[in-house]
C-alpha cells in the first residue's frame, strides 16, 4: 500500500507568542484536505523552552488524539547530556515515539560541532532514533556544517529537515550524495533546487515534508505535495518519496486510513 507520509511538521503551540494550540481533529482535517496519510509531528514550544520534557508530554498527548495519522518525534537540549539522554529513553522506550529527534540549530544555540553533540548522536544510535535537524539558515544550520555530525557517527541517520532551503540546497545536495547516513527532506527546498537533487542523489533517502503546523494558512500542504507529484520521474520514484521512504525509515504501519 502506498502511504503519503508528511515527514516534518509540527504540533500548534506557540506559547511564546501567545497562540492558542491547534486541535489535532484540525490539523487532521487539513492532511485529510491535502491526501496525506501519517504525519510526523515535532514540537515547536520544546525547542524554545527549557522544560523539554513538559513539551514532550504535550506532543504526546497531542498525537494521542489521532494515533493511526500523528507519530511524534521528540527534542531535548543537547547541552545537558545525561537528561538528554534519559529523556530520549523515556520517549522512545515509555511513550513510545517512533519519530526522530528533532533539533533547531539556530533556535536552540547548539552546534553540531561541540562535544555534546556526540553524546546525543550516541544516544540516538544506541536507541535506532535518526535525528532531523533544521537546516538551510544559518547560524550552525548550514547543511554541511550539520552533515560533518553525519561524517563523525557513520551508524547515525541524520535528516536534513528543508534539504538546505533556498540558501544553502547545494550544500544539502553535497552532503547526500557523501554520506550514505545523510537523509533530505523535501520541506520549503527551491523548486529547482529539488529537481536537481532529484536527479542527482540516491532517491531512496528523500522525503516529502510541508512544516504543517505553523499556520492556519490552507494550500500549504497541496503546494508542497505538487512540487514532488510534477516531477519528471517515475510513478515509482513520486511514492517512495511521498511515502515509502519515510515509511522504511520510521517501520510505519500501512493501516492509517482516511
Amino acid at each position: 500500500m502506498n502511504m503519503i507520509i508528511d515527514a516534518h511538521t509540527h504540533a500548534p503551540g506557540y506559547r511564546n507568542l501567545g497562540g492558542r494550540p491547534t486541535p489535532a481533529a484540525d490539523f487532521v482535517k487539513a492532511m485529510d484536505d491535502a491526501g496525506i496519510d501519517v504525519s510526523l509531528v515535532y514540537t515547536i514550544d520544546g525547542l524554545i523552552f527549557q522544560n523539554f520534557v513538559e513539551c514532550n508530554d504535550q506532543l504526546h498527548e497531542f498525537v494521542q488524539q489521532a494515533p493511526d495519522r500523528l507519530v511524534a518525534g521528540p527534542t531535548v537540549n543537547p547541552r545537558y547530556v545525561e537528561e538528554s539522554s534519559a529523556e530520549l529513553r523515556r520517549c522512545r522506550l515509555n511513550l513510545g515515539m517512533k519519530g526522530p529527534l528533532k533539533l533547531h540549530p539556530w533556535l536552540q544555540g547548539i552546534s553540531t560541532f561541540e562535544a555534546y553533540m556526540d553524546s546525543i548522536a550516541e544516544a540516538c544510535t544506541e536507541l535506532d532514533m535518526p535525528i532531523i535537524f533544521h537546516d538551510g539558515t544559518p547560524p550552525y544550520s548550514g547543511s554541511l556544517q550539520i552533515a560533518n555530525l553525519a561524517y563523525r557517527h557513520p551508524d547515525l541517520t541524520v535528516i536534513l529537515g528543508h534539504s538546505g532551503l533556498r540558501d544553502t540546497w547545494l550544500e544539502a545536495l553535497a552532503a547526500v550524495k557523501r554520506y550514505p547516513n545523510i537523509w533530505l527532506c523535501f520541506c520549503g527546498a527551491a523548486p529547482y533546487g529539488i529537481r536537481k537533487i532529484v536527479k542527482e542523489a540516491d532517491t531512496s533517502r528523500l522525503m516529502f515534508g510541508t512544516d504543517n503546523g505553523f499556520s492556519s494558512a490552507r494550500g500549504g500542504c497541496e503546494y508542497r505535495m505538487a512540487q514532488i507529484t510534477s516531477l519528471a520521474v517515475s510513478d515509482e520514484v513520486k511514492a517512495a518519496i511521498l511515502g515509502g521512504n519515510a515509511q522504511r525509515l520510521f517501520g510505519l504501519s500501512p493501516s492509517a486510513t482516511r
